[in-house]
Protein backbone atom coordinates (compact mmCIF):
# COMPACT_ATOMS: atom_id res chain seq x y z
CA UNK A 1 0.00 0.00 0.00
CA UNK A 2 1.49 3.67 -0.84
CA UNK A 3 2.32 5.61 1.86
CA UNK A 4 0.23 8.51 2.84
CA UNK A 5 1.68 12.05 1.66
CA UNK A 6 1.92 14.66 4.14
CA UNK A 7 2.56 18.37 2.85
CA UNK A 8 4.12 20.44 5.01
CA UNK A 9 3.18 24.73 4.75
CA UNK A 10 6.07 26.95 5.96
CA UNK A 11 5.69 30.79 5.10
CA UNK A 12 9.56 32.02 5.44
CA UNK A 13 10.41 35.55 6.48
CA UNK A 14 13.50 37.08 8.48
CA UNK A 15 14.17 34.32 10.29
CA UNK A 16 17.70 33.04 8.75
CA UNK A 17 18.85 32.26 12.47
CA UNK A 18 15.89 29.40 13.24
CA UNK A 19 15.82 28.29 9.63
CA UNK A 20 18.27 25.38 9.82
CA UNK A 21 16.86 24.15 12.64
CA UNK A 22 13.66 24.31 11.35
CA UNK A 23 13.84 22.56 8.16
CA UNK A 24 16.37 20.08 9.53
CA UNK A 25 13.71 18.77 11.87
CA UNK A 26 11.58 18.32 9.34
CA UNK A 27 14.47 15.94 7.22
CA UNK A 28 14.92 13.83 10.52
CA UNK A 29 11.22 13.14 10.95
CA UNK A 30 10.47 8.95 11.58
CA UNK A 31 8.02 9.63 8.84
CA UNK A 32 9.35 10.23 6.03
CA UNK A 33 6.70 10.63 2.78
CA UNK A 34 5.94 14.43 2.96
CA UNK A 35 6.87 17.59 1.08
CA UNK A 36 7.52 20.58 2.12
CA UNK A 37 6.77 23.97 0.66
CA UNK A 38 8.65 26.46 1.94
CA UNK A 39 7.56 30.02 0.91
CA UNK A 40 9.68 32.76 0.88
CA UNK A 41 7.33 36.07 1.97
CA UNK A 42 10.07 38.35 0.17
CA UNK A 43 12.28 37.82 2.72
CA UNK A 44 15.19 40.59 3.02
CA UNK A 45 17.85 38.46 4.79
CA UNK A 46 19.79 35.45 3.45
CA UNK A 47 16.09 32.78 4.18
CA UNK A 48 15.77 32.35 0.20
CA UNK A 49 18.86 31.49 -0.38
CA UNK A 50 18.97 29.09 2.82
CA UNK A 51 15.74 27.74 1.21
CA UNK A 52 17.20 27.16 -2.10
CA UNK A 53 19.94 25.04 -0.69
CA UNK A 54 17.85 22.65 1.01
CA UNK A 55 15.66 22.59 -2.41
CA UNK A 56 18.36 21.59 -4.50
CA UNK A 57 19.33 18.79 -1.85
CA UNK A 58 16.19 16.98 -1.13
CA UNK A 59 13.45 17.13 -4.04
CA UNK A 60 10.80 16.49 -1.42
CA UNK A 61 11.46 19.83 -0.88
CA UNK A 62 10.12 22.85 -3.20
CA UNK A 63 10.41 26.59 -3.07
CA UNK A 64 7.74 29.45 -3.87
CA UNK A 65 9.52 32.86 -3.95
CA UNK A 66 6.95 36.08 -3.66
CA UNK A 67 6.91 39.74 -2.79
CA UNK A 68 6.27 40.25 0.55
CA UNK A 69 2.54 39.60 1.61
CA UNK A 70 2.12 38.89 5.12
CA UNK A 71 2.19 35.19 6.88
CA UNK A 72 -1.70 34.30 5.79
CA UNK A 73 -0.83 35.01 1.94
CA UNK A 74 2.33 32.61 2.10
CA UNK A 75 0.32 29.85 3.77
CA UNK A 76 -2.17 30.63 1.22
CA UNK A 77 -0.14 30.36 -1.74
CA UNK A 78 1.18 26.65 0.09
CA UNK A 79 -2.32 25.74 0.32
CA UNK A 80 -2.33 26.37 -3.39
CA UNK A 81 0.43 23.67 -3.85
CA UNK A 82 -0.26 20.89 -2.05
CA UNK A 83 -0.39 17.41 -3.16
CA UNK A 84 -1.13 15.34 -0.01
CA UNK A 85 -3.95 14.05 1.96
CA UNK A 86 -2.82 15.40 4.99
CA UNK A 87 -1.51 19.09 5.54
CA UNK A 88 0.04 20.66 8.35
CA UNK A 89 1.92 24.02 8.90
CA UNK A 90 5.35 24.94 10.49
CA UNK A 91 6.48 28.47 11.46
CA UNK A 92 10.03 28.55 10.09
CA UNK A 93 11.38 29.53 13.72
CA UNK A 94 9.90 26.97 15.77
CA UNK A 95 10.43 22.90 14.73
CA UNK A 96 9.05 19.89 15.13
CA UNK A 97 9.87 16.50 17.33
CA UNK A 98 11.17 13.96 15.27
CA UNK A 99 8.01 11.54 15.59
CA UNK A 100 5.34 14.97 14.92
CA UNK A 101 4.10 13.33 11.53
CA UNK A 102 4.02 9.55 12.28
CA UNK A 103 2.56 10.03 16.00
CA UNK A 104 -0.29 12.69 14.29
CA UNK A 105 -0.73 10.46 11.17
CA UNK A 106 -0.90 7.50 13.17
CA UNK A 107 -3.84 9.05 15.15
CA UNK A 108 -5.74 10.18 12.60
CA UNK A 109 -5.86 7.17 10.56
CA UNK A 110 -6.85 4.89 13.76
CA UNK A 111 -9.26 7.50 14.19
CA UNK A 112 -10.25 8.53 11.04
CA UNK A 113 -10.08 11.57 12.42
CA UNK A 114 -10.06 14.96 10.06
CA UNK A 115 -7.94 17.50 12.35
CA UNK A 116 -5.31 15.75 15.23
CA UNK A 117 -3.91 17.65 17.37
CA UNK A 118 -1.01 17.91 19.85
CA UNK A 119 0.54 19.35 22.55
CA UNK A 120 3.11 21.61 22.76
CA UNK A 121 6.51 23.15 24.26
CA UNK A 122 7.50 27.15 23.73
CA UNK A 123 11.23 27.97 25.02
CA UNK A 124 14.36 29.27 23.27
CA UNK A 125 15.79 25.49 22.93
CA UNK A 126 17.48 24.34 19.49
CA UNK A 127 16.67 20.81 20.32
CA UNK A 128 13.65 19.18 21.42
CA UNK A 129 13.96 18.70 25.30
CA UNK A 130 13.15 14.81 26.46
CA UNK A 131 9.43 14.54 28.41
CA UNK A 132 8.62 11.40 29.60
CA UNK A 133 4.62 12.24 29.90
CA UNK A 134 1.92 9.49 29.66
CA UNK A 135 -0.10 10.09 25.99
CA UNK A 136 -3.75 11.03 26.68
CA UNK A 137 -6.03 10.62 23.97
CA UNK A 138 -9.04 12.52 23.43
CA UNK A 139 -11.89 12.11 20.39
CA UNK A 140 -14.43 14.43 20.28
CA UNK A 141 -16.77 16.42 17.49
CA UNK A 142 -16.84 19.77 16.31
CA UNK A 143 -18.59 20.98 19.47
CA UNK A 144 -17.16 19.35 21.80
CA UNK A 145 -13.67 20.30 20.96
CA UNK A 146 -15.00 24.11 22.06
CA UNK A 147 -17.23 23.46 25.05
CA UNK A 148 -15.28 20.59 26.70
CA UNK A 149 -12.01 23.29 25.90
CA UNK A 150 -9.72 21.59 23.88
CA UNK A 151 -9.44 23.67 21.36
CA UNK A 152 -6.32 25.82 20.34
CA UNK A 153 -6.97 28.51 18.27
CA UNK A 154 -3.71 28.87 16.26
CA UNK A 155 -2.91 27.49 13.03
CA UNK A 156 -0.02 25.05 13.76
CA UNK A 157 0.34 21.80 15.48
CA UNK A 158 -2.05 20.06 14.15
CA UNK A 159 -2.68 17.37 11.26
CA UNK A 160 -5.53 18.59 8.86
CA UNK A 161 -7.56 16.65 6.21
CA UNK A 162 -7.07 18.65 2.99
CA UNK A 163 -10.72 18.59 2.04
CA UNK A 164 -11.39 20.98 5.26
CA UNK A 165 -9.26 24.10 2.98
CA UNK A 166 -12.05 23.92 0.25
CA UNK A 167 -13.31 27.37 0.00
CA UNK A 168 -11.97 27.96 3.55
CA UNK A 169 -8.37 29.90 2.89
CA UNK A 170 -6.82 31.88 5.46
CA UNK A 171 -8.15 35.85 5.38
CA UNK A 172 -5.31 38.02 4.55
CA UNK A 173 -3.59 41.48 5.48
CA UNK A 174 -5.03 40.32 9.24
CA UNK A 175 -2.77 40.03 12.44
CA UNK A 176 -4.56 37.86 14.08
CA UNK A 177 -5.00 35.65 10.92
CA UNK A 178 -5.35 32.56 12.98
CA UNK A 179 -8.11 33.55 14.88
CA UNK A 180 -10.17 34.17 12.01
CA UNK A 181 -9.91 30.22 10.06
CA UNK A 182 -8.98 27.86 12.87
CA UNK A 183 -12.55 27.84 14.61
CA UNK A 184 -14.11 27.41 11.33
CA UNK A 185 -11.27 24.33 10.64
CA UNK A 186 -12.53 22.99 13.71
CA UNK A 187 -16.57 23.35 13.27
CA UNK A 188 -15.83 21.59 9.44
CA UNK A 189 -14.13 18.99 10.87
CA UNK A 190 -16.29 15.84 11.48
CA UNK A 191 -13.82 14.23 14.02
CA UNK A 192 -10.90 15.61 15.84
CA UNK A 193 -8.07 13.45 18.07
CA UNK A 194 -7.00 15.57 20.70
CA UNK A 195 -3.58 14.22 22.46
CA UNK A 196 -1.56 16.08 24.99
CA UNK A 197 1.63 14.65 23.65
CA UNK A 198 4.51 17.25 23.26
CA UNK A 199 5.14 17.23 19.36
CA UNK A 200 5.79 20.53 18.46
CA UNK A 201 7.98 23.30 19.70
CA UNK A 202 7.30 26.86 19.80
CA UNK A 203 10.13 29.44 20.01
CA UNK A 204 10.03 33.01 21.49
CA UNK A 205 11.34 34.86 19.05
CA UNK A 206 11.81 38.65 19.93
CA UNK A 207 11.33 39.67 16.51
CA UNK A 208 8.61 38.11 15.74
CA UNK A 209 5.15 39.71 14.40
CA UNK A 210 3.42 38.84 17.51
CA UNK A 211 6.24 40.23 19.79
CA UNK A 212 5.86 43.12 18.16
CA UNK A 213 2.08 43.36 19.16
CA UNK A 214 3.03 43.12 22.52
CA UNK A 215 4.59 45.95 21.97
CA UNK A 216 2.40 48.21 19.81
CA UNK A 217 -0.86 46.33 20.66
CA UNK A 218 -3.89 45.81 17.75
CA UNK A 219 -7.39 45.10 18.26
CA UNK A 220 -8.13 43.26 15.23
CA UNK A 221 -8.77 40.38 17.06
CA UNK A 222 -12.00 41.72 17.98
CA UNK A 223 -12.85 41.74 14.23
CA UNK A 224 -12.51 37.85 14.52
CA UNK A 225 -14.35 36.63 17.86
CA UNK A 226 -17.63 39.48 16.60
CA UNK A 227 -17.58 36.99 13.08
CA UNK A 228 -17.29 33.74 15.29
CA UNK A 229 -20.14 35.23 17.42
CA UNK A 230 -22.25 36.40 14.64
CA UNK A 231 -21.75 33.02 12.68
CA UNK A 232 -23.44 30.94 15.97
CA UNK A 233 -26.16 33.37 16.22
CA UNK A 234 -27.39 33.30 12.77
CA UNK A 235 -27.48 29.64 13.03
CA UNK A 236 -28.79 29.61 16.28
CA UNK A 237 -26.90 27.67 18.13
CA UNK A 238 -26.82 28.94 21.71
CA UNK A 239 -24.24 26.82 23.67
CA UNK A 240 -21.98 27.83 20.60
CA UNK A 241 -22.39 31.71 21.10
CA UNK A 242 -21.90 32.09 24.74
CA UNK A 243 -19.04 29.86 24.50
CA UNK A 244 -17.46 32.21 22.22
CA UNK A 245 -18.47 35.27 23.85
CA UNK A 246 -17.20 33.52 26.98
CA UNK A 247 -13.98 33.43 25.44
CA UNK A 248 -13.88 36.65 23.50
CA UNK A 249 -14.53 38.20 27.60
CA UNK A 250 -11.40 36.31 28.55
CA UNK A 251 -9.45 37.73 25.46
CA UNK A 252 -10.99 41.55 26.32
CA UNK A 253 -9.88 41.34 30.16
CA UNK A 254 -6.40 39.77 29.17
CA UNK A 255 -6.15 42.62 26.65
CA UNK A 256 -7.44 45.23 29.10
CA UNK A 257 -4.03 44.54 31.28
CA UNK A 258 -1.66 44.92 27.99
CA UNK A 259 0.09 49.00 29.81
CA UNK A 260 1.12 49.73 26.41
CA UNK A 261 -2.99 50.42 25.47
CA UNK A 262 -3.86 53.86 25.00
CA UNK A 263 -6.47 55.26 27.31
CA UNK A 264 -8.75 55.08 23.96
CA UNK A 265 -8.23 51.85 22.84
CA UNK A 266 -8.77 50.37 26.72
CA UNK A 267 -11.90 51.95 26.88
CA UNK A 268 -13.33 50.50 23.98
CA UNK A 269 -12.07 46.99 25.21
CA UNK A 270 -13.74 47.78 28.36
CA UNK A 271 -17.26 48.90 26.51
CA UNK A 272 -16.96 45.11 24.58
CA UNK A 273 -16.28 43.53 27.56
CA UNK A 274 -19.39 44.49 29.15
CA UNK A 275 -21.73 44.38 25.86
CA UNK A 276 -20.51 40.73 25.88
CA UNK A 277 -20.60 39.69 29.12
CA UNK A 278 -24.06 41.15 29.73
CA UNK A 279 -25.27 38.54 27.06
CA UNK A 280 -23.28 35.98 28.78
CA UNK A 281 -23.96 36.70 32.84
CA UNK A 282 -27.08 34.55 32.74
CA UNK A 283 -25.61 31.76 30.60
CA UNK A 284 -26.02 27.87 32.05
CA UNK A 285 -22.63 27.28 29.77
CA UNK A 286 -20.48 29.55 31.47
CA UNK A 287 -18.30 27.87 34.44
CA UNK A 288 -19.15 29.69 37.87
CA UNK A 289 -15.69 30.97 38.21
CA UNK A 290 -15.77 33.19 34.92
CA UNK A 291 -18.91 34.26 36.02
CA UNK A 292 -17.47 35.10 39.25
CA UNK A 293 -14.18 36.92 37.50
CA UNK A 294 -15.95 38.52 34.84
CA UNK A 295 -18.83 39.84 37.25
CA UNK A 296 -15.83 41.59 39.59
CA UNK A 297 -14.23 42.53 36.20
CA UNK A 298 -17.56 44.74 35.00
CA UNK A 299 -17.34 46.11 38.51
CA UNK A 300 -13.85 47.11 38.83
CA UNK A 301 -11.46 46.69 35.58
CA UNK A 302 -8.88 48.59 36.78
CA UNK A 303 -8.72 46.94 40.30
CA UNK A 304 -9.28 42.95 38.80
CA UNK A 305 -6.42 43.79 36.29
CA UNK A 306 -4.11 44.57 38.67
CA UNK A 307 -4.56 41.90 40.86
CA UNK A 308 -4.20 39.56 37.59
CA UNK A 309 -1.39 41.61 36.65
CA UNK A 310 0.61 40.51 40.43
CA UNK A 311 -0.40 36.87 39.79
CA UNK A 312 1.75 36.73 36.92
Amino acid sequence: MKKILISIIMPVYKVENYLHTCIESVLNQTYSNWELILVNDGSPDNSPEICDEYASQDQRIKVFHKPNGGVASARNLGLDNITGEYVTFLDSDDFFHPDYLESLLNLGIQYSADIVQCGFIRGVEKTFPIINKKQEIKMVDNYDVFLKGYAKIIVWGKLYKKYLFEELKIPENKLFEDDFITWRWYFKAKKIVVTNKLLYYYTDNNESTMAGYEKKPRLDFMEAYEERIEFFKNISVKSMEDYSRMHFCKALLLTYENKMLTKEQRQYVYINFQKNWSNIKYSKYIPIHLKTLFYMFNIAPKSVSYILSLKK
